[in-house]
C-alpha cells in the first residue's frame, strides 16, 4: 500500500502482513537507516527463503526484506543502475526472481541474493510487453500476461525441468528446449 501526502508532495509506501484471521502481524515500511523503503509498492511475492520481494514502481527497483523485514537488497537493473521499470514479479523452484521490466520489455532473471542472471524472456519472442508473471510450482512452467495496442495475450513458458528443481539447480535450456504456447487475453 502507498499514500501520496498531497501537502508535501511526497509518496511513502509499506507493507504489511496479516494472519488467517486478518489480524495485522507485521508491518515493513523502513530501511535499516530509517529512510522508507517503498514509494510506489506494486507487486509482491514471498521467496522460498522467506524473503519478501516487491516490484516498485516510483523507486525503479526490486526491494527484498528478510522475512524480519531488514533490507536485504534493491535491485536497479543490468548493468546495476542502467534502469528498471520493475512490474509483475514472482519467484520459482529455485528461489530466482523473475520481473517484468517495461524498460527493456523483458522478463529479468536474478537470483536470490540480487545478481542478474539472464534476460528470460525478449521482445524477439513476440512476448509484446511483459506486464504481469505467475510461476507454477508443480508443472515449472512461467505464465507471463503482456499487453500491446490490440493484442494482449498470455504465454506459458518452460525453462526450469523438474530434475532442476529436484537438484537445485538450473542448467539454461537451448531456444528449441524451450516450450512456449500463447492464448489471447480475453
Amino acid at each position: 500500500m502507498y499514500n501520496y501526502n498531497t501537502y508535501t508532495d511526497k509518496v511513502t509506501g509499506k507493507v504489511t502482513r496479516y494472519n488467517q484471521s486478518g489480524q495485522l502481524t507485521q508491518t515493513i515500511q523502513y530501511h535499516n537507516t530509517g529512510r522508507g523503503l517503498y514509494r510506489l509498492p506494486r507487486y509482491i511475492t514471498e521467496n522460498n527463503n522467506g524473503d519478501v520481494v516487491v516490484s516498485d514502481a516510483m523507486s525503479r527497483a526490486v526491494v527484498v526484506t528478510e522475512r524480519g523485514g531488514r533490507h536485504r537488497f534493491s535491485y536497479t537493473g543490468h548493468p546495476s543502475g542502467s534502469g528498471l521499470g520493475p512490474r509483475g514479479i514472482c519467484t520459482d523452484a529455485l528461489s530466482h526472481i523473475l520481473v517484468c521490466d517495461d524498460i527493456t520489455d523483458t522478463v529479468q532473471m536474478i537470483n536470490k541474493d540480487g545478481q542478474f542472471l539472464s534476460h528470460l524472456l525478449t521482445e524477439s519472442q513476440e512476448l509484446g510487453y511483459p506486464w504481469s508473471l505467475s510461476y507454477d510450482v508443480n508443472t515449472h512452467r512461467l505464465w507471463v500476461g503482456s499487453v500491446s495496442l490490440f493484442n494482449n495475450k498470455v504465454c506459458v513458458y518452460r525453462y526450469i525441468t523438474r530434475q532442476d528443481a529436484l537438484t537445485d539447480e538450473h542448467r539454461p535450456r537451448t531456444d528449441e528446449d524451450a516450450m512456449s504456447s500463447s492464448t489471447p487475453a480475453v
